[in-house]
């Protein structure tokens, strides 16, 4: 049996805690109404997830320590409490101001996590490169937006933008706790019979952080869960973010679910 459990809120309260600067100068709060048209209006750095494409220094050669952050995708995300930077060992995170197209990060604090040695230097490189002044240039359109940033020493960060489940879906997430059974069930589906879906209930916890009694029966679930990749045998609880999808395509959902975090997991109960 192999369980792992986490506290619900370590997250968010981390991010608040350690990012306590909110951005001024990106006034652009617009959303779009459809994933098929990701944003509308000026480009907005908290609209995307900006993925590292390329890092040079002054002489325009690649950054060798940031390389796998290319290879592996490390993300840059920004919200109205500060960034956070994933995608090489640990999570990073802090305060920022964005105005008159300068980023001004505060220091980053992390997480404690070790591992292999190139990760462990990605994250050290990434960590004194976002810090200080930054000149930052947000071009490209919508559905392709870029973000440049350049550093005092000449050395240049590209990212390519991915827009958030905010800006596909319209809307801002409701936090939702699904318990996902073992197995998944029969549903009928128009265009797929014998369609096996996800069978999930929705948990609740106590303000100390306990789970509560089952408040609602078993039922399919119709569509995916974006991130989760289920395993039949194992029962899991997850923290998703539930969007309402405002103009979705025809015969889709009107509702999104995007993975958050695993909460629990056991693979000897039914």
């Amino acid at each position: 049996m192999k369980k792992i459990l986490f506290l619900a809120a370590l997250g968010g309260t981390l991010l608040q805690a350690c990012a306590p600067v909110s951005p001024a100068g990106d006034a652009s709060s617009a959303k779009p109404a459809s994933a098929s048209t990701p944003a509308v209006g000026p480009l907005s750095l908290t609209a995307y997830d900006w993925r590292l494409a390329a890092a040079t220094d002054a002489s325009g050669a690649p950054i060798a320590a940031l390389e796998p952050g290319v290879r592996h995708a490390l993300r840059l995300a920004f919200t109205d409490q500060g960034l956070s930077v994933r995608g090489g060992c640990n999570t990073q995170f802090g305060g920022y101001r964005y105005e008159d197209g300068m980023l001004r990060v505060a220091s980053l604090a992390s997480t404690m996590k070790a591992c292999e040695p190139a990760l462990m230097r990605l994250d050290a490189e990434i960590g004194r490169r976002l810090k200080g002044e930054l000149r930052a240039v947000l071009d490209g359109d919508a559905a392709a937006p870029r973000l440049t940033l350049q550093a005092q020493d000449g050395a240049v960060l590209a990212f390519a933008g991915e827009p958030t489940p905010e800006t596909r879906y319209g809307s801002a997430g409701e936090t939702v706790f699904l318990e996902v059974a073992p197995q998944r069930v029969v549903c009928s589906h128009p265009l797929m019979p014998e369609h096996r879906c996800l069978s999930v209930r929705e948990r609740r916890y106590s303000e100390a952080g306990l789970a509560l009694p089952p408040q609602e029966d078993w039922h399919p679930l119709y569509q995916s869960i974006d991130g989760y990749t289920h395993r039949d045998g194992v029962r899991t609880v997850l923290r998703v973010k539930r969007y309402e999808w405002k103009n979705p395509p025809a015969d889709a959902p009107s509702h999104a679910y995007v993975l958050d975090m695993v909460v629990e997991q056991d693979a000897s109960k039914k």
